[in-house]
């Protein structure tokens, strides 16, 4: 088996906006320019705010370098580790479960979590800004299970969002795992989750802090109990 993790949100969090509609508000370009804004911010492989600035020109014709400086900083101080994360992972290493990380994320909200769980840093990790590819595309899964080499129905995603971490790893095949801890946001996706127009994950949890290597063990349990059948 192997457990597979979203990181933002997930495992570290930051302030209540995303840094595109942040963005969006700096270089005032208003609402419509978000989710352009949040492709640019996930799919470039900057490596400094003025590498992300010139593709931000290149695309939206706007000055973007004091913007995406000020932005990229704050980011890399105003990033947090979700309580009980780092000792959910400690759990999941010391009952030996590999773990690889699935990932909508940019540059400086990356580092802190390279910074934050250096013992992970050896684990496979599928970062949107590297691969160009973003969840809920397909294709990214499907990235990540190729070069893992791990039989689908020995996977388990654990994330945070329904939208683009758990509906795609089911509808792939993959155990899942909902940290809900932020019930007001995915609100939509929970009444249809109970009203049964959505598939359930396999588990849903309060929080990171919740998730134990015996969580794990059992839904492959599960699955093996229920093929024996």
């Amino acid at each position: 088996m192997i457990a597979i993790f979203d990181i933002g949100s997930t495992l570290i969090d930051g302030p209540p906006y995303g840094p595109a509609r942040r963005l969006a508000e700096m270089l005032g370009l208003g609402k419509p320019a978000v989710a352009q804004l949040e492709h640019l911010l996930f799919r470039s492989p900057s490596k400094t705010p003025e590498d992300l600035a010139a593709h931000i020109t290149a695309e939206l014709g706007v000055d973007a370098v004091e913007a995406c400086t000020e932005l990229w900083n704050a980011q890399l101080t105003e990033a947090y580790v979700l309580p009980g994360a780092q000792q959910a992972l400690a759990r999941l290493r010391k009952a030996g479960i590999p773990r690889a990380y699935l990932s909508n994320i940019w540059p400086p909200f990356y580092e802190h979590f390279r910074r934050e769980f250096v013992e992970e840093a050896d684990h496979p990790q599928f970062l949107s800004f590297q691969t160009g590819l973003m969840k809920p595309d397909p294709a990214f899964f499907r990235l990540a299970f190729d070069r893992l080499a791990h039989p689908i129905e020995n996977m388990v995603m654990i994330g945070d969002t329904y939208k683009n971490d758990i509906l795609p790893a089911i509808e792939l095949g993959l155990r899942t795992i909902w940290i809900l801890h932020r019930p007001d946001k995915e609100r939509p996706a929970l009444v249809e989750v109970l009203n049964g127009r959505l598939p359930k994950p396999d588990l849903t949890l309060p929080s990171i802090g919740e998730l134990h290597a015996s969580d794990i063990h059992a839904l492959f349990r599960e699955k093996h109990e229920h093929s024996a059948i």
